[in-house]
């Protein structure tokens, strides 16, 4: 007869042992029982608070990662996005299946935690389930132990421990495809084993998940591309009897804000306490009078009284694409800045945003509404390579797809973007480093774009909202933000917007690498119809649209100012 000594001992040992594999510890406690080493009721406590208390424990680890970055970025992967995608909508059969399924259990149960899933919910759900499947998986291994040992002796090692390693190899091989509890089927054999630097892309989606692809959309010439969007607006002027309705589309920007509209001008128009979520910001008009020397003397001053200092981003006050945009580090890059841009016109010097994520977030409103919406959110990441450890960030360039797709852009061959110097793209980065390519994430210069509408929240719908609201008769276009982290971001909180964009801003998630041909254009088919109808609707409150002489002298103008911008980062 053992001790009760003898028993804790052993049964702190499979509580333990449960943390390591569960199965195992199963297994190990019927064959205590079937050898009398050990009580059924001991056996069954200690496995049973054993795996409730790891399941607890990966809950909790998903709690942290929330607020904790080293511990996202280190736990955080695609299998846990996919898990945290589907479980608002199948909680209980998720967390219930998973414990069967292989390799699913920790990235499930650390998105539950994650996703901040009820703690009551899931302590209920996974208390049944672990009594359940302990129970049964215990009763079948002391019911084979007392067949086998009794009739076969020695060889009932041997089949014991068969049924061990079939039983652990099927619960901790990698799984080839995610199978929720919805039947959605997802790959997960594709994704490249990624290291994130610290302080890159914190707050973000994974880059495991992140299909560095190049579209079809990307592959079709622009002209070609728009081509059906252009005779789609003329099919949709004729129906409305105006072909530049949507020039009255937000009454008070000019042209609605379809192209050439003054960027700073709109970020003003946000009034009242809802300024606090605009960028700092100072405009500066080059006046062809002053001397470059004068007008840097001038702008250094307006610098100071605006509390603005290096590094700074400067831009266009009329922009489109990021042509034009740079980081301005120093005061002899200013000085070269202002030599380069066209004179008589406006540039905007704005505080360089410490949050290094970044979205597109799209907002309607139709006339006469009290309350709008958010109707896309889309994640922006800037163009990059992934070191290797032995290639050159030339040679990586090459190798992949999307890179070597827009390498005009990196190795200085395009009109209007600055490259990347000889020297660093010699430089051989380390394993896992993250390598930017171009100060601006504009898909121009092949930015990766991630539809995020399943991050849209009640109070991110509320905040903006607001803001727009904030603004005379602003109805339809695009706030570009960098935000500190997707939780925060849904919370409503830690983002700051530095552009805003109307009519014309597209609703950038159609350019997500998994986005279909057709979805895209069936997505820019729909905002182009609730883009005539909210013109209309501003006409018949009294809005008169540009005549098309009009709108044409003005779209010249516009092309024109474009074309001679000093080169983008």
């Amino acid at each position: 007869m053992i001790p009760v000594a003898g028993w804790f001992g052993r049964c702190i040992g499979l509580y333990f042992e449960t943390f390591l594999q569960e199965d195992l510890a199963i297994v190990t406690g019927g064959l205590l029982v079937v050898k009398n080493e050990l009580p059924l009721m001991f056996v069954a406590i200690s496995l049973f608070t054993g795996i409730l208390s790891g399941d607890l424990i990966i809950y909790g680890m998903g709690r942290a990662a929330r607020n904790i970055p080293w511990i996202r970025n280190r736990l955080v992967n695609r299998r846990v996005e996919i898990a945290r995608e589907h479980l608002e909508k199948n909680l209980i059969p998720s967390i219930a299946l998973v414990r069967l399924l292989p390799g699913l259990l920790f990235p499930t149960y650390l998105a539950c935690g994650f996703t901040g899933v009820s703690f009551k919910q899931f302590f209920l759900t996974t208390l049944t389930t672990s009594a359940l499947y302990s129970t049964i998986l215990l009763t079948l291994v002391i019911k084979l132990g007392e067949f086998v040992f009794p009739t076969m002796g020695y060889w009932g090692w041997i089949i014991m421990l068969c049924f061990v390693l079939l039983l652990i190899t099927y619960k901790t091989i990698k799984p080839r495809r995610l199978k929720l509890a919805n039947n959605t089927v997802v790959d997960t054999i594709s994704f490249p084993e990624i290291i994130q630097n610290p302080g890159t892309f914190l707050g973000m989606p994974s880059l495991q998940y992140i299909n560095h692809k190049v579209s079809a959309s990307e592959k079709i010439p622009p002209l070609i591309f728009y081509t059906p969007l252009g005779l789609r607006w003329i099919m949709l002027g004729i129906r409305y009897r105006k072909m530049a309705l949507p020039t009255i589309a937000n009454p008070f920007i000019e042209a609605g804000g379809l192209w050439g509209e003054s960027k700073s001008r709109l970020m003003h128009q946000v009034s009242g306490g809802q300024r606090q979520w605009i960028a700092p910001f100072s405009t500066f008009t080059l006046d062809k009078q002053y001397t470059v020397e004068r007008l840097y003397n001038k702008a250094l001053d307006e610098l100071s009284a605006a509390s603005l200092a290096f590094p700074l981003v400067i831009k266009p006050d009329i922009g489109w694409q990021g042509y034009g945009v740079r980081i301005i580090n120093n005061e002899t890059e200013l000085l070269e800045y202002f030599s380069e841009y066209p004179k008589n016109n406006t540039i905007i010097i704005q505080e360089l945003i410490p949050y290094e994520g970044e979205a597109g977030v799209f907002y309607l409103r139709y006339p006469g509404e009290p309350q709008g919406r958010v109707i896309s959110l889309t994640f922006r990441y800037y163009p990059h390579v992934i070191g290797d450890g032995k290639s050159t960030v030339l040679e990586l360039i090459r190798q992949d797809k999307r890179t070597n797709f827009k390498s005009r852009f990196y190795l200085g061959k395009d009109s209007l973007h600055q490259g990347i110097s000889p020297d660093d793209l010699e430089i051989v980065p380390r394993h896992g480093e993250i390598v930017r390519l171009t100060f601006i994430g504009s898909i121009r210069v092949g930015g990766l774009y991630k539809n995020g509408e399943n991050y849209i929240t009640p109070a991110l719908n509320q905040r903006f909202d607001e803001i727009a609201c904030s603004m005379p008769e602003f109805y339809f276009g695009r706030f570009d933000i960098k935000f500190k982290s997707i939780d925060l971001l849904q919370e409503a909180s830690d983002f700051q917007i530095f552009e805003i964009n109307g009519a014309g801003a597209e609703a950038i998630h159609v350019w997500d690498t998994d986005t279909s041909l057709l979805k895209a254009y069936k997505e820019l088919f729909r905002y182009q119809s609730m883009l005539f109808k909210i013109s209309d609707m501003n006409r018949k409150n009294g809005h008169k649209p540009m005549g098309m002489k009009e709108f044409y002298s003005f779209s010249k103008q516009y092309n024109d100012l474009t074309n001679s911008y000093p080169l983008s980062h």
